[in-house]
């Protein structure tokens, strides 16, 4: 009986604190679903922070389908925890189908305005999120962010809500693949 009970006390050993593992030097994969279907990656600098860049594909009924690339620098203040809240920043690029703008400086209400067409776009902010992790290798994770972009671009389908011409906040969720 000894013996059977140290046998399993062994094997169970290394299988113990799954989730307490470092994260450093890890890499991951992310995949989006609000306010862009992204894909992107993780790697991990230290255990709490990491460098998140995705690509991502969308459509919106103020611009059509648009593309994205960027990158988020990310916090978690509890990295070893399931249950992780952390702070972010963002910079992206987005490519959108041509969207009708107003010249600077004008109300939009002359009879002849002359209109130009942006379908380029830098976007950048910040969030808070909570990331729980499923195993030592799956985790979900939502955030809420402000987002400023360089022209007006209206809001993004459900996850989005346009604060002012150039400002918006989103709801981002997501799935995290961890490598071990």
């Amino acid at each position: 009986m000894r013996r059977t009970l140290a046998l399993l006390v062994l094997a169970l050993a290394p299988a113990s604190p799954a989730l307490a593992q470092s994260n450093r030097g890890a890499f991951g994969l992310d995949a989006m679903v609000a306010p862009t279907t992204g894909l992107g990656f993780a790697y991990y600098v230290t255990d709490g922070l990491s460098l998140r860049p995705w690509l991502g594909l969308g459509y919106s009924d103020f611009n059509g389908f648009y593309a994205s690339a960027g990158a988020q620098l990310r916090y978690e203040f509890a990295a070893d925890a399931a249950l992780s809240p952390y702070l972010s920043a963002s910079a992206q690029y987005t490519h959108n189908g041509a969207v009708p703008t107003t010249p600077a400086g004008s109300s939009g209400t002359a009879r002849y305005q002359q209109m130009t067409f942006e379908s380029n776009a830098g976007q950048f902010g910040g969030g808070a999120g909570l990331r729980y992790r499923l195993s030592s290798s799956l985790a979900l994770f939502g955030e809420g962010r402000v987002m400023y972009t360089t022209f007006p671009t209206g809001s993004y389908g459900w996850s989005s809500v346009a604060l002012d011409e150039n400002t918006r906040a989103e709801a981002v969720f997501g799935l995290t693949y961890l490598f071990r």
